[in-house]
């Protein structure tokens, strides 16, 4: 009897948290069309995703990003996750992801540090990576301090600057635990920024904004840090859990979320972890309300910020959007309207990937040869033909070389190589030929 009776209590048990959930949903927070990026997760393979998309309808989310291949992950065998099972994730989960999920799940590989040995990867696989449709780099060191002096770090995170790879989850270490402090731990910052200067191109997202969004002094520091470094962002993964009642002051903190809302990502560091929908209401109560509440982990009972809209926006989804590859296509593909103009917002932290698009015109009768790209540009230049013209970037993704440009062209066929360069320095050119074809006009002569 029990064998019949336990299903259908747990059934119920789920149903009623969902209900509660969809609930919470709809009674505390306003209605809103917002879409929310976790940008901090990890999870156990396949077993994980579907839940993960399950829970992200009840709680509001859209994408959720899945920092893989760390130890306390499993893989879809049900081992450790591993540099083996890693690479089999674009072949495997990220197929799966795409046909079955709306690719609503993006990855990260994640990565040990070890001093005496370095990262799995060569700094040379990471443009594969980014080809194969990862997001990110996610680096975390194994019992210790990321530093500048593990094996050939600089040459990592050079390389993710320039494929526009952003260091997700960039965990530096952490600060201890109950028993007490990391004796390294307060060692660290310094490096790290130093780190961060020598790489202006790399885009650094600290994991748990830094270890210095739980305090005043922390929040004080921080803000130095963002004012010195355009290039660094945190996210909130865990944060709200660690602050600091003593030394911690909400109003101080509402504030400094709101003057540093471009550089702060939404992020729970959960999933493997067993978070559920009425977890992530509870952390967005902390945003979005001024009620007392825990947080996705537990916690102090602090009031919530009640952040204004466009500061939500900007946490939520527009920084993920801006700083993280491929995010932007999934939102835009579930029919948000991203587009160009987000208040003072510029894509100009990704690389400004650029195509063409093809054209056949008649002789005489030119039409404006046109494209997409990736981020704002500060320079766009097109070469047809051995002549070097400059491109209008439209600033809403796509760039167009006005019709005029093109007249005097006689009949044949045409490689276009667009070549654009962004705000931070990053190059690129279209990987396109023969994109423009002319064709002679009937009765022309020509």
């Amino acid at each position: 009897m029990n064998t019949i009776q336990t299903p259908r209590l747990s059934l119920r048990l789920v149903l009623a948290l969902t209900a509660s959930a969809a609930a919470d949903q709809q009674v505390i927070f306003p209605a809103s069309a917002m879409p929310r990026v976790d940008m901090h997760t990890h999870m156990d393979a396949k077993t994980q995703y579907a839940k993960c998309v399950e829970a992200m309808d009840q709680w509001g989310g859209t994408i959720s990003i899945a920092l893989s291949g760390l130890f306390w992950v499993k893989d879809n065998d049900g081992n450790n996750a591993s540099p083996t099972s890693v690479r089999q994730i674009p072949g495997n989960d990220m197929v799966y992801v795409r046909e079955k999920l709306d690719g609503r799940i993006l990855f990260v590989p994640g990565a040990f540090t070890i001093p005496s040995v370095g990262v799995w990867w060569r700094a040379d696989e990471i443009e594969t990576f980014k080809e194969q449709g990862f997001v990110g780099l996610k680096l975390w060191p194994h019992g210790a301090i990321l530093t500048s002096k593990i094996p050939k770090i600089h040459e990592q995170i050079y390389e993710a600057g320039r494929q526009g790879m952003p260091l997700i989850g960039y965990h530096t270490g952490d600060p201890g635990n109950a028993k007490g402090n990391s004796p390294a731990f307060p060692k660290y910052e310094d490096d790290t920024m130093e780190v961060v200067k020598a790489h202006p191109q790399t885009t650094f997202i600290f994991a748990h904004g830094l270890f210095m969004l739980q305090s005043d002094a922390g929040m004080a520091k921080l803000a130095g840090i963002f004012d010195q470094h355009p290039n660094v962002f945190v996210d909130v993964a865990f944060t709200h859990n660690a602050r600091q009642p003593d030394n911690y002051t909400v109003s101080k903190a509402r504030e400094f979320y709101i003057k540093y809302c471009d550089r702060i990502l939404f992020g729970s560091d959960v999933f493997a972890a067993g978070g559920g929908a009425a977890g992530f209401l509870n952390e967005r109560k902390v945003l979005e309300t001024d009620e007392v509440t825990n947080g996705q982990h537990g916690g102090p009972k602090l009031e919530g910020f009640k952040l204004p809209e466009p500061v939500l926006n900007h946490i939520y989804y527009w920084n993920a959007a801006r700083l993280i590859p491929r995010v932007r296509q999934v939102l835009e593909a579930r029919k948000f309207k991203i587009g160009y103009e987000l208040g003072k917002f510029k894509f100009d932290r990704l690389p400004p990937d650029v195509t063409v698009d093809k054209l056949t015109v008649k002789s005489g009768q030119p039409a404006d040869l046109t494209g997409t790209l990736g981020s704002i540009t500060e320079s766009l230049s097109v070469e047809i033909a051995g002549k070097v013209f400059a491109g209008v970037d439209n600033q809403n993704g796509t760039w167009k070389l006005p019709a005029a440009q093109i007249a005097g062209l006689p009949a044949g066929t045409y490689d276009v190589k667009v070549t654009a360069k962004n705000s931070i320095g990053l190059v690129r050119s279209d990987s396109t030929t023969d994109e423009l074809t002319v064709v002679t006009r009937p009765g022309s002569g020509q």
